[in-house]
């Protein structure tokens, strides 16, 4: 710049006569020279990518290391500014929180066309039924592939089996395969595989739901899983069939060999026993070995119940003991000391029942005998025994 200077100062006294007096013009004409000049020759202005993404996206300056090489050769911010209006304007809303995640996962997002990009993909998402509100969650949950899945190949498939954006905003939450996986090598020839054991499409829906992995996995994995839930004797075109599969797929060999070992333990009876147990509820496998231990100690100890009783009936360990089986044993007790009901009255039936049914047979109907029996009730599924 200052040879520049050099240069405009012997260029102005060519122009100029040689005995000029400082006058205001001859001042005003250097400075507008020197400007022009300025804008003429110099450099191309300097884009400092590390700092917009800071400062325009609330990046760190890590995040922003990393992400600037995508956007480094730019020469100025306008594209990424025209970007930014449009994501955090009235077509999506997005926050500054949101804008951070997005541009720190998917950095090329600032590169994409308005118009022929993410104006496109706003309103397929919207085509699909998702609100600003679910592209928004959608954003949150796969910001790695907002700007690249194909939108009507996946949610072209997963809509109408799925049946809503909730439902497939709360699978994509716990596995992203949902938006990645192959649909034709993946997807379909795992619903085949489930088909093939009497599953239809809906239930298949049904335990994607559960166990999204059962559909985005590898088919050969998959077809283990199958042979597994086969080997435990539960007859297929049945729910059981359908909890054993569920029940398999989120086990290990290893881990499901030591839960039967562990359960035989607990309850004091033999492997055959187990499986026998295993085959009328399949998912008591997927307890943790406190909640089983747990239960089963009240069971015995408290409620008076055999080991047999509980493997006769094994859906009584899936209930919660804090919540329903305490509860629920409080109100029999109470009713027992009163005459109110059969001394052979079950205990399991009481447990299986839905809240309102139990409260309408067992509660509501002794309010005038015992009227603080509903509050005490409430109480203790609060976790909170009247004494």
């Amino acid at each position: 710049m200052l040879r520049l200077q050099k240069h405009l100062s012997l260029h102005l006294q060519d122009l100029l006569p040689v005995h000029r007096s400082a006058s205001l013009v001859q001042l005003s004409l250097e400075r507008a020279l020197l400007s022009t000049a300025a804008a003429t020759y110099s450099f191309p202005g300097h884009f400092a990518a590390d700092d917009y993404l800071v400062s325009a996206c609330g990046l760190t300056r890590e995040q922003a290391a990393k992400a600037a090489k995508w956007i480094s050769h730019w020469k100025s911010s306008s594209h990424a500014d025209a970007v930014l209006s449009f994501l955090t304007g009235p077509a999506l809303g997005l926050s500054k929180a949101d804008i951070r995640l997005l541009v720190a996962k998917d950095p090329r997002i600032l590169s994409c066309s308005v118009d022929n990009t993410l104006r496109i993909r706003v309103d397929r998402f919207h085509s699909y039924g998702f609100s600003a509100a679910q592209i928004i969650s959608f954003v949150r949950v796969a910001p790695c592939s907002f700007r690249t899945f194909n939108i009507d190949q996946k949610l072209g498939f997963w809509m109408p089996l799925l049946g809503s954006p909730d439902k497939f905003l709360r699978i994509v939450r716990r596995n992203l395969y949902l938006v990645t996986s192959d649909l034709d090598k993946v997807v379909k020839t795992n619903i085949r595989l489930l088909q093939e054991c009497g599953l239809s499409v809906q239930e298949c829906s049904t335990m994607c739901v559960a166990n999204p992995r059962l559909l985005t996995g590898n088919p050969d994995t998959t077809r283990a899983i199958l042979v597994r839930a086969d080997e435990m004797g539960v007859p297929r075109n049945t729910f059981l069939f359908r909890q054993a599969v569920t029940a398999v797929a989120s086990l290990g060999p290893e881990t499901m060999a030591s839960k039967l070992e562990m359960m035989a333990k607990i309850l004091r009876c033999s492997d055959a026993e187990v499986a026998r147990m295993v085959q009328r509820n399949p998912l008591v496998l997927t307890r943790s070995r406190e909640r089983i231990q747990r239960a089963c100690e009240f069971l015995t100890n408290v409620v008076g119940v055999d080991t047999k009783y509980i493997q006769d009936r094994p859906t009584i360990l899936m209930y919660s003991l804090e919540r329903r089986l305490v509860p629920r044993h409080y109100v029999m007790k109470v009713l027992l000391e009163k005459g109110l009901i059969r001394k052979d009255q079950s205990f399991y039936s009481m447990v299986t029942l839905s809240d309102s049914v139990f409260c309408s047979k067992f509660v509501h109907p002794h309010k005038d005998v015992l009227p603080s029996l509903a509050d005490a009730y409430a109480s203790a599924c609060n976790g909170k025994i009247a004494t």
